[in-house]
Parts: C-alpha cells; sequence; structure tokens
C-alpha cells in the first residue's frame, strides 16, 4: 500500500525538469580534454603561488597586521620609573650610581634603590651594540600576554624590596667577587637626564680613592628600560657588551625615550616606552674627565601607538576564495589564450607565403628531381635535339632550360 501511495509522488518529481538542466557550470567531459606537459607545469607553479598567497592571507588573519600612529604627547606625568641591570668588572665596593636631571637635582641610588650582588664576570650570549640583531616587538598579541603573565607571577610572595623583586635573582653570588650586578627599579623625575655609574673618588667627592690598577669598567647591560618593567619588551640594549683594557675609559649612551602603546586585536593595551640609542667610547687622561658609564636619556615630544588590525573569519574566507579563485581563472584564461597564440605562429610558419614556396621549388634541384618522368616526357616532346639526349640528362636540362628563360638568356 505505501508503494502504491508513493508512485504517483515518484511519477511527478520526474516528470519536473531535471536539476542537472540548472547547472551554470557545465563540464567537459574527460573524453574531449586534452592533457599536456606545458599544461602540468603551468599548473605546478600556479599551484605553488596560490600556496604561498593563501600563507599570506592566513598569517594576516592568524596574527594581525600593524598599524603605526604618531602623536602629540599631551600626558602630563611628572616621573617615570628607570629599570637598571647590568654587570661591570668591578667590586661593588667601589662603584657608585648617580643621577642627574636637567632640573639641576642629583640623586644618589643607595643600596636600597638598587641592589649589588658580587658575582663573577660573564658575557654569556651578550655582544657588542653593533653586532646585535634588531629587535622589534612585532607580535603585540604576544608581548601584551607575556607582559600581564609576568605581572601576575611577580606579585607572589619575594623578600626582596619592590625595585628588585621583578629581577632575576644572581645566579652566581660571590662575595666580594670580581664584578658587581647592579640591579633594580628607580623613580626620576620626567626630564633629560643622566645615569651614570662611575668609581669612588672619579667624578664625586668622596673620602675614598679608587686606585688607578683597580678600575675597569668593562660591562655587560643586561636589561635597560624606562616605564614599568615589561621583560619580554626588546630593547637596544639589552644584552650588549663594552669591553676595555683601560682604566679611564668613558662609556657614554645617548637615548631618546619614546612613549609607546600596544593595543591588540581584542582591545587590551599596554602602555611602556621604547628608546633609539647612539653609543660612543674614549679614553680619557687622569685630571681630564671622568671614567665611567653615563647613559644620558632624553623624552621625545611625540607618542606611539601600535594598533594589532585583523579580521574576522567571514572576511578571510571570503577574501581567501576571492584570491585563490581570481587567480585560478586568470591563470587558465592566460594559458587559453598563450597557447592558441603559440598554435597560430606555428601555422602561419608552416603555411608560409605560397609564391616564395613556388618560387623555391622551382630553384630546388631535388624538387625537380623528384617530379614524375611522364612530366619531363611531356616538356620534352617539342624540344630541340641539343638537350633531347636522354632519361636522366633530360631531367637536368630541362630544369636549365627553365632557369635560362626565366632569366632571360640562352643556355649557351
Amino acid at each position: 500500500m505505501d508503494g502504491i501511495a508513493e508512485k504517483p509522488l515518484l511519477d511527478q518529481l520526474d516528470k519536473l525538469p531535471k536539476i542537472r538542466q540548472f547547472d551554470a557550470f557545465p563540464k567537459t567531459q574527460a573524453s574531449y580534454t586534452q592533457r599536456s606537459a606545458k599544461g602540468g607545469i603551468v599548473t605546478i607553479f600556479v599551484a605553488l603561488g596560490l600556496l604561498i598567497l593563501a600563507w599570506n592571507e592566513a598569517r594576516d588573519y592568524l596574527y594581525g597586521a600593524q598599524r603605526y600612529e604618531f602623536q602629540v604627547d599631551n600626558h602630563v606625568f611628572s616621573g617615570m620609573q628607570i629599570n637598571l641591570d647590568m654587570t661591570v668588572a668591578m667590586q661593588c665596593h667601589y662603584l657608585t650610581v648617580d643621577v642627574r636631571d636637567a632640573v639641576g637635582d642629583r640623586l644618589h641610588l643607595s643600596d636600597i634603590d638598587l641592589q649589588k650582588d658580587g658575582t663573577t664576570f660573564e658575557i654569556g650570549h651578550a655582544g657588542r651594540l653593533d653586532s646585535l640583531p634588531d629587535r622589534k616587538n612585532t607580535h603585540v598579541g604576544k608581548t601584551i600576554s607575556a607582559s600581564k603573565k609576568k605581572q601576575k607571577a611577580s606579585w607572589g610572595r619575594d623578600a626582596r624590596p619592590e625595585q628588585q623583586k621583578h629581577f632575576k635573582k644572581t645566579a652566581h653570588v660571590v662575595e666580594d667577587g670580581p664584578a658587581c650586578r647592579i640591579y633594580g627599579s628607580i623613580g626620576a623625575k620626567r626630564v633629560t637626564g643622566n645615569l651614570h655609574v662611575t668609581t669612588l673618588g672619579h667624578g664625586y667627592f668622596s673620602w675614598e680613592h679608587t686606585d688607578h690598577k683597580l678600575m675597569n669598567l668593562s660591562h655587560v647591560i643586561h636589561e635597560l628600560s624606562f616605564g614599568p618593567y615589561f621583560p619580554h619588551i626588546a630593547q637596544p640594549l639589552d644584552s650588549s657588551v663594552e669591553i676595555s683594557n683601560e682604566h679611564f675609559a668613558v662609556f657614554e649612551y645617548f637615548v631618546n625615550v619614546i612613549p609607546t602603546s600596544f593595543l591588540d586585536k581584542w582591545g587590551r593595551k599596554l602602555e611602556t616606552n621604547q628608546y633609539s640609542v647612539t653609543d660612543y667610547t674614549r679614553v680619557v687622561t687622569h685630571g681630564q674627565g671622568v671614567p665611567g658609564i653615563f647613559i644620558k636619556y632624553d623624552m621625545e615630544p611625540l607618542t606611539m601607538t601600535i594598533h594589532e588590525r585583523t579580521t574576522t573569519l567571514l572576511h578571510f574566507l571570503v577574501r581567501l576564495a576571492g584570491i585563490l579563485g581570481g587567480v585560478w581563472v586568470c591563470a587558465g584564461f592566460g594559458y587559453r589564450i598563450g597557447d592558441r597564440m603559440i598554435k597560430l605562429v606555428g601555422k602561419m610558419r608552416e603555411e608560409g607565403d605560397p609564391s616564395y614556396e613556388d618560387y623555391a621549388k622551382s630553384y630546388s634541384t631535388s624538387y625537380a628531381t623528384s617530379r614524375p618522368a611522364a612530366n619531363f616526357a611531356q616538356r620534352a616532346t617539342g624540344a630541340s635535339g641539343w638537350y633531347g639526349n636522354g632519361g636522366t640528362h633530360r631531367h637536368t636540362e630541362s630544369v636549365q632550360q627553365r632557369i635560362f628563360s626565366e632569366e632571360g638568356r640562352a643556355p649557351w
């Protein structure tokens, strides 16, 4: 019964136009297509190009593109934070750290502001400033995530003061060691200033004078940054080293600080500072200068905002389909046009000029000898006796006769 009830419905469906008739993309049967080696080569190159384009689109979708925006700094700040982590090839007892700013104030940094640990002087992976690779914080999202994670981890229990608890502990602590690690965060006015590391008795008044033979200001800068301390944000002076065998060496760093804001695709914002640096090293004589490490910083009146721009999934799929489909269709059209042009040029070369071909055949002895002997017999019917001496000779003389007649001169 069910089969009888369904039969009229099936008959009605069969009467309807078939769905294949509405196909706007007709397919060519495989038996009518012709494949070639050059077509396969073109397909391989087009496929490689499509893979590259697809990867670029996927990378832009996953990591986003960056847009840089500069504007005048209209924020009013009275102070800022300086983060310093460096190792000097001298004992901590002979080193002093001070900050002088454009206002004229001098800030002497004690052991409470900065931590000093005796250690050994090791370069490690540090290199000279001019040999270090360019450090760019290209991925805004990862930079913000790593910085936020580091901040949460540093909020745990730590016996060190607030100024030092963000830094790693000294790996090899040596009491009164030959080198000194100086690290910590200090507060300073947001104006042009000079942070310098000098020896006792050189530069500022001190009741103690450092022996010249003990002076060695070779150093490794592990970290130098301005603003909140974010160790995952690369700075130009990070992991830089300067070595000198001179006792009265002067190391100068001219730093231009620019406030920077990172804004990722999720709306998270991170405000910090970046800087550019120029270094200069010279040697002074006793009484003609102050040996030391001088970091002279200046605040730029501009702010830089780095926006991370990305697209939605739908936008990404539409762009990907448009690019891949457009390249594939254009490549197909280009291949067909090129193939037809090659065939057309080849056909024109094969056909050539008919008048030129006939004229060339008339002068070709191979063409003459390949013609049937009956033609030569017909030509020789009314000929005079001087060229009618045989079949083979008749072939040659008939050709010569034709050439001479066309050139308008007698065979003799």
